[in-house]
């Protein structure tokens, strides 16, 4: 089946039009998400659009382009600011109508707020793609949070079961449906002379172990735990070099990155431990490093990095708790520690960092995993079912395709 416009019937053969939002200026873990889905789309099923809300230019917006997707920019900023949120909708509202519009997504939940009641003016149907929600109440409910609520869409999304948990508390009269970010496989893949030309122009020499932790500086991260951790390793007398690849985002905790290079400093780690800032090719260094390391102290929604280090064979250790739990399989396809425990973090990393060949069963474990499991084909194909079938409900008519009315 081809949609039908928003006034009677459409060519039967086009493929139906999905407008992607979202609100991020640096690309996180949810445009790095939505952009590996858009560059994994069956044009012939779906045709994308894309529109940022962010109040500067998007760091995603020339990336997006590059796939040969029209990208739009409406400056939305604050949804506090009533009268520029109104704008921003009415601007979104001329983009559904103008491009013929079949459904809108929202990449997360700050573009719910602007998505769902443009959607709802054209009559054209929603869906949400939820990276991250924690059900708050009472007085120390986030006016956003509500209005999320409130708002909802026509097919709601979860990038892992976790955060499908986590939405049924607030939405239990809906089916939430998961759709699990996929990952670039040809790019984030075992490459080991990659990993060695990094080590070569790092001065770390082929025989020396690393050990590495990806993602923005920000404390519930656990980049502290970490290395804490390798201070307690470094204490054993183990001998490593640790890297710490991401900044601060998003203008939150900007005094973080701070207190981990005093971390950084204590005697033990002195000269150990390198911070490579925004990673443009974190890839190469996963590759470079004999294990990844992941230390949230608190539940991840998914864990991009978790997915892609499997991608690369790394042998990864993670924390147990959130996304990393519906990824690895302790033992054979990766290992979990407790959040926030340094001690138990220091004992596993010693034991791996001692076993090259049960780094590399666990590598090629996880490898094999993110082959079956992380593919964005898959992610894509799954995405494109929902879309249809959400459109399919919206509808006033259809027409078969011209072999499917033979």
């Amino acid at each position: 089946m081809r949609p039908a416009s928003q006034g009677g019937v459409r060519e039967a053969a086009r493929p139906l039009r999905a407008l992607f939002v979202d609100s991020q200026s640096e690309l996180g873990g949810a445009g790095f998400a939505m952009l590996t889905l858009l560059e994994a789309l069956d044009r012939a099923e779906v045709a994308p659009f894309y529109a940022s809300l962010a109040a500067e230019d998007p760091e995603i917006r020339p990336r997006v382009e590059g796939l040969g997707i029209a990208a739009f920019h409406v400056r939305a900023g604050r949804f506090r600011s009533v009268g520029r949120s109104a704008k921003a909708i009415l601007e979104l509202r001329k983009l559904i109508r103008k491009n013929q519009v079949d459904v809108v997504v929202a990449n997360s939940g700050h573009p719910l707020l602007y998505v769902r009641p443009a959607a709802m003016a054209t009559g054209c149907p929603s869906a949400w793609w939820v990276h991250g929600y924690a059900p708050v109440r009472g007085a120390n409910e986030e006016p956003i949070a509500r209005a999320q609520r409130l708002l909802s869409a026509d097919l709601i999304l979860a990038n892992s079961e976790f955060t499908a948990h986590q939405l049924s508390a607030d939405f239990p009269h809906e089916t939430v449906h998961v759709l699990r970010p996929g990952v670039d496989l040809s790019r984030f893949r075992p490459d080991p002379a990659a990993g060695a030309r990094i080590r070569q122009a790092e001065d770390l020499t082929a025989n020396e172990p690393v050990i590495g932790i990806f993602g923005r500086l920000q404390r519930w991260k656990g980049q502290h735990v970490f290395l804490r951790a390798a201070a307690l390793l470094a204490g054993r007398g183990v001998k490593f070099s640790a890297v710490v690849a991401g900044s601060t985002m998003f203008g939150i905790e900007p005094e973080y990155a701070e207190e981990l290079r005093r971390l950084a400093a204590v005697p033990s780690l002195a000269g150990r431990v390198r911070f490579l800032g925004n990673c443009k090719n974190p890839q190469e260094w996963m590759n470079a490093c004999d294990v990844v390391v992941h230390a949230s102290i608190e539940p991840e929604p998914w864990g991009l990095v978790v997915a892609e280090a499997m991608a690369c064979g790394r042998a990864v250790l993670a924390s147990a708790a959130g996304g990393p739990l519906e990824m690895i399989d302790h033992k054979r396809t990766g290992w979990l520690a407790a959040p926030g425990d340094e001690v138990a973090l220091a004992a596993w990393m010693e034991i791996l960092l001692a076993n090259p060949s049960l780094r590399a069963e666990l590598g090629a474990a996880a490898r094999r995993h993110a082959e079956s499991e992380f593919s964005p084909r898959r992610t894509a194909a799954a995405l494109t079912t929902h879309l249809w079938r959400l459109w399919a409900t919206k509808i006033d008519s259809m027409q078969l395709l011209p072999e499917l009315a033979r």
